[in-house]
């Protein structure tokens, strides 16, 4: 009898010792799988140029206004229209007349707030879209003062109840929204399809035609002119001749090709972007199996997506060379959607990831 008691005892023991053993093998293939996600974090970064100085530069360009501002003005300028139907780019002209220097402007998106904010004297801004004040999306959410009246995307009763001079829409504003603004004849300018950077430094030199503040938008352009030169430099002579390959995946497995900021930007890095290298024009859904079979060095994903985990546990993408490399990184979401001078920053932060090894 003793002899089984001990042979029991043995047997529990043993188990038990095999059980602790499963778990620290578990607890350390968990922590193993993690670690390549983990070890990139933003803070880790070597970015071309300080992305704080950075970010400060391109949030505020004000310039004295010149004594010659003379009002009424006539602006002609072009406008690009996206039919999403055919995926085709149309460009007509448009002109504005201006009685008098607008002073009550309210901008409809993120992006046309962040522009305007570093050009125009504040006081002149006197609403804000909700997203505005999102860090999630907006570089400059911090900055905005609690005072100013903040609406929803369609509320354009209480923006025309705002009394603004001047409105300034997007190409992707309703057109109910633009309507009532017609109603109440409140002036607005569309601002047309942007799709690479060129785009949105000429957004910035036609508001400071639009405004009356031509020194500020020539700072804000000479600001982010003078960045990326410095960005594309520093990140070729890093690269020393390779041309990795990019791919931006998002929550609901869209990728970007031509036609998109994130293109131009893999094109000022002198890097290819997978989705447009294999005929993807705009936005495009994919799945796992493409991902694998175009193989990008790189993989960027939003931050809070879960989809650097997602990817990274896809028995399919195992032998990719993003997962093998550990070469996915999570980035802040406004940096992924930059849509104004903050698209520099974005730059920046791209030349930082592909500074990684």
């Amino acid at each position: 009898m003793s002899i089984l008691r001990r042979a029991r005892r043995h047997t529990v023991c043993l188990c038990c010792f095999m059980r602790n053993l499963l778990l620290v093998i578990l607890m350390g293939l968990l922590v193993a799988l993690t670690l390549p996600v983990a070890a990139f974090s933003a803070e880790a970064l070597d970015y071309p140029l300080d992305m704080d100085a950075l970010r400060a530069s391109l949030s505020d360009a004000h310039r004295p206004e010149s004594r010659k501002n003379r009002f009424p003005r006539q602006v002609d300028y072009q406008v690009r229209t996206w039919d999403q139907m055919s995926d085709a780019l149309h460009k007509h002209s448009a002109q504005l007349q201006l009685q008098h220097q607008p002073q009550r402007i309210i901008p409809h998106t993120v992006g046309l707030t962040e522009e305007l904010w570093a050009i125009v004297p504040h006081e002149r801004i006197v609403g804000l879209h909700e997203s505005c004040r999102v860090t999630a999306y907006s570089f400059l959410a911090e900055q905005f003062p609690p005072s100013i009246p903040t609406f929803l995307t369609e509320d354009a009763e209480m923006v025309i109840g705002l009394q603004p001079d001047f409105v300034v829409t997007s190409f992707y504003s309703s057109a109910a929204f633009k309507h009532q603004l017609n109603l109440a004849m409140i002036p607005y300018v569309e601002i047309g399809f942007f799709g690479d950077i060129e785009d949105i430094k000429a957004q910035i030199r036609l508001f400071g035609e639009m405004l009356g503040v031509e020194a500020s938008a020539q700072q804000l352009l000479n600001t982010m002119e003078e960045s990326i030169v410095a960005i594309r430099k520093v990140v070729a002579q890093r690269l020393d001749g390779k041309t990795p390959t990019l791919l931006y995946y998002d929550r609901m497995g869209f990728v970007a090709g031509r036609h998109t900021l994130f293109d131009s930007l893999c094109h000022m890095l002198g890097v290819r972007n997978a989705a447009s290298e294999h005929d993807v024009a705009f936005f495009k859904q994919v799945g796992y199996e493409t991902v694998l079979k175009w193989n990008p060095d790189i993989i960027v994903v939003p931050a809070d997506s879960g989809l650097e985990q997602r990817l990274t546990g896809q028995p399919i993408l195992t032998m990719s060379a993003a997962v093998q490399n550990h070469r996915i990184y999570a980035i802040p979401e406004y940096y992924l959607t930059a849509s104004s001078q903050f698209i520099v920053a974005s730059l920046n932060y791209l030349g930082g990831i592909l500074n990684e090894e």
